[in-house]
């Protein structure tokens, strides 16, 4: 069997057209890897659409953020050098708070980041983003949501906001050190299909945005359940500390749950979060659920944090702190 085939699925249809049926016994069973101990994911030859709902709850003592909405992340097939290429599409307006974005600072960040969806992004072959490959239509697109937007904004922040746009997308290091930096795309698009050796635990080291570039980042247990979970589902553990010199401070943790399909090892749900040791009130946490097709388009005001979702750079939506939030963590 070529690696290609390993990718693809040359006979069945997309698992989101057979989902698991508890009535088959298959919860709480032992599942076969593929070779070598690995988990291989399995995609369709003709591409196939997720639709996922996230969101990211950002807690700094008294205050807590959370932005949520809906995305769809498309596979589009694989390159000549086998590496693999995704869609990812905003579905829904971004929410803070259970609002759209009401300072005039959010709403500009909101409108001027449309611009760079639908975004196409390369992954290897073990699911690790590598880089943006639609730099040249992001490109394209900005004459025209910068004209909508100047049509709508004005004054003295709005100009400068827009200049600084300017640069950004005219150099590509830093379109994609910008969007490498999403934390939707460093969770989803994390190296999970690989070998785990006989033990079905390796270590590794994960990094995050909310690292400075020179961290080396956290130093985490991966491990593999070796049954299935009372959904039938294939479950991923991350346990991970970060590694910093002894004379620094705030030591943080990293945990997440990957659940993923027992046949095409698709992602269903993520739960992640991120805790400062010596900062107990300072957290993030994540959480990506795959929507139904009855459950799309009902991320509405108001809907529950344990069922939905992801973000380009917002400024916050505090009522009582007009200072911004974001720059406590970016």
């Amino acid at each position: 069997m070529n690696q290609r085939s390993l990718l693809t699925d040359e006979h069945h249809q997309p698992e989101a057209l057979a989902p698991v049926n508890l009535r088959d016994e298959r919860f709480n069973q032992p599942f076969p890897l593929d070779h070598n101990f690995s988990l291989l994911r399995k995609l369709n030859k003709n591409g196939e659409t997720r639709h996922y709902g996230l969101t990211i709850l950002f807690g700094d003592g008294d205050t807590a953020n959370e932005i949520k909405y809906e995305l769809a992340v498309t596979y589009l097939g694989q390159t000549p050098e086998n590496t693999l290429l995704y869609k990812l599409e905003r579905r829904s307006p971004v929410y803070i708070n259970e609002l759209t974005p009401e300072l005039v600072a959010d709403q500009l960040a909101y409108e001027v980041g449309k611009v760079f969806y639908p975004l196409t992004i390369e992954a290897n072959k073990e699911g690790k983003f590598l880089s943006i490959q639609n730099l040249g239509e992001i490109r394209k697109r900005w004459p025209t949501v910068r004209a909508a937007v100047t049509a709508y904004f004005e004054g003295d922040f709005t100009t400068r906001y827009l200049q600084l746009m300017d640069e950004k997308l005219a150099d590509d290091g830093a379109i994609q050190i910008c969007l490498r930096d999403d934390w939707f795309i460093q969770v989803y698009f994390q190296a999970i299909y690989k070998s785990y050796t006989e033990s079905l635990r390796i270590e590794t080291q994960l990094t995050f945005p909310n690292l400075e570039p020179m961290t080396s980042g956290y130093h985490t247990i991966e491990q593999v359940n070796e049954l299935t979970n009372h959904f039938g589902a294939i479950e991923l553990e991350h346990h991970g500390l970060l590694e910093q010199a002894e004379s620094q401070e705030n030591r943080a943790t990293y945990n997440a749950k990957y659940i993923l399909n027992p046949v095409s090892k698709a992602i269903q749900i993520i739960i992640a979060s991120w805790e400062w040791r010596e900062r107990k009130d300072r957290d993030i946490n994540l959480k990506l659920f795959m929507l139904g097709e009855e459950e799309q388009g009902k991320l509405v005001k108001g809907s529950s944090s344990e069922a939905i979702e992801n973000l380009i750079v917002l400024d916050g939506n505090e009522r009582k702190k007009r200072n911004s939030f974001w720059d406590k963590w970016f």
